[in-house]
């Protein structure tokens, strides 16, 4: 199990000494998502819920996203508006990160509202098991009279907020913090908004308020991803989907974290959909349910602490 050492001072010896503790599992992986960074091009698994989560942890994940259009989708049924509540969206987090040995990823949108609403987000999903949270700068949500087009990759966002608002915002997420080993990311679709300029600008004020990494959305050009490494110096780049280079560049140009698409929800909702429409869908056996579901487990432990004989599976 993984341990922590403090030093502190033996007043007996008067001398210094350590102690060592075992570490909480929620704060081991966020280490190991700290240990990443910089070394390897982590590329999150999307999930949706607990089952899902054991599926990517036990396919070798190295960590796992939860992005805020699937969360919205799956505890509320609705699109991705700023619909679904922090405590839902906190909720779900728990449960998929219970006892997982993976650090869990969470797109936070704007942190639930202004800089002092951000605080209790990062302490809800600091006491959820999140490894790791973004924040963007966008006005969520939309505002009465918005006009032009949505923002895309945001929830439903028409503008951005000001670089100082934003500013402010992180520092107050960084300054929330129960546990410092918690990361907390600066998220803003500048790009598309005002261009690789207005991208950079923004990723410089971002860098400076004690962020662990920054992430834009968009494909900036080869060229254009040198000056937003650049501007983001020193810390880790966050990108999604396709890029103009190929993963093999990306971490020479310190883009640690690459987010792909939300595949195995979508799959799974098709699957779900055709079958209620009567469909043949293929389904899956029952060996790896029962493993995934870790049923040998349980039957155990009804073994062990209730004295039954024949155990159930708990299966239908």
């Amino acid at each position: 199990k993984a341990t922590v050492s403090v030093l502190y001072w033996n007043t007996t010896s008067k001398m210094k000494a350590t102690r060592t503790y075992l570490m909480h599992p929620h704060t081991r992986n966020r280490q190991m998502l700290r240990d990443m960074l910089g070394k390897e091009l982590i590329k999150p698994v999307s999930v949706f819920d607990p089952l899902s989560a054991r599926m990517a942890e036990e396919s070798g994940a190295k960590a796992i996203q939860l992005a805020g259009s699937v969360a919205a989708n799956v505890v509320a049924g609705v699109p991705d508006l700023m619909l679904a509540t922090l405590n839902e969206v906190a909720d779900l987090c728990k449960r998929i990160s219970r006892g997982r040995g993976v650090p869990l990823i969470i797109d936070a949108d704007h942190g639930f509202g202004n800089a002092v609403s951000v605080q209790r987000c990062v302490e809800e999903m600091t006491d959820s098991g999140v490894s790791g949270i973004t924040i963007e700068d966008t006005h969520l949500p939309a505002r009465y009279g918005s006009e032009g087009e949505t923002i895309k990759g945001s929830a439903g966002g028409f503008e951005l907020t000001s670089v100082e608002e934003h500013v402010l915002k992180l520092q107050s997420a960084v300054a929330a913090k129960p546990d410092p080993s918690m990361l907390i990311i600066a998220r803003t679709s500048a790009y598309a908004v005002g261009g690789v300029a207005e991208l950079c600008k923004r990723l410089a004020a971002y860098s400076t308020t004690g962020v662990d990494a920054v992430h834009f959305i968009g494909k900036p050009t080869p060229e254009e991803l040198e000056q937003i490494c650049t501007a983001a110096s020193p810390l880790p780049l966050m990108v999604s989907g396709a890029q103009s280079v190929p993963d093999t560049d990306l971490l020479n140009r310190n883009v640690s974290i690459k987010l792909a698409g939300h595949t195995p929800f979508l799959a799974a909702q098709q699957a779900a959909y055709q079958a209620i429409l009567g469909n043949d869908v293929p389904t899956i056996s029952s060996p790896d349910l029962s493993r995934l579901l870790e049923v040998e487990k349980y039957k155990a432990l009804q073994r062990d602490y209730l004295r039954v004989q024949n155990p159930a599976a708990g299966m239908k």
